[in-house]
């Protein structure tokens, strides 16, 4: 389950001081081609999270699973106020994205709630299975 309040930079400075390498700030800085301060200002949230590529690095890297990478994404989008990158191809660029801006409108506007996404979901989760 993801953390409700955790922000990027927590988000990241937690996996990197957890790593079994006990990756540095220096380590993580070299690895992903930034400056030190940089990426201690992004940590600190004192600074945008970095771009798409160094968040695709950074997973690697750090051998981060598809639920973790997902959540990093969503965190810099949160912090960026933002569609996370990830997604932004599909939801801003094609007809599955289409549809869930206008299901997402729909919610907005109080036509869907939050039990019909619930069964959505469960629904996909059986199909799936």
């Amino acid at each position: 389950m993801k953390e409700k309040y955790i922000r990027f930079g927590d988000f990241i400075k937690k996996k990197r001081q957890a790593h079994p390498d006990e990756l540095t700030l220096k380590d993580v800085s070299k690895m992903l081609g930034i400056s030190l301060s940089f990426l201690s200002d992004v940590e600190n949230n004192r600074r945008k999270p970095f771009d798409k590529d160094k968040m695709e690095l950074f997973a690697e890297k750090l051998n981060l699973d598809s639920d973790e990478k997902a959540e990093m994404y969503d965190l810099a989008a949160r912090d960026r106020g933002e569609v996370p990158a990830d997604l932004e191809d599909i939801m801003m660029y094609s007809e599955t994205g289409d549809m869930a801006r206008m299901a997402l409108r729909q919610s907005n506007a109080g036509k869907i709630s939050e039990d019909d996404w619930k069964q959505f979901i469960r629904d996909m989760e059986k199909k799936n299975k």
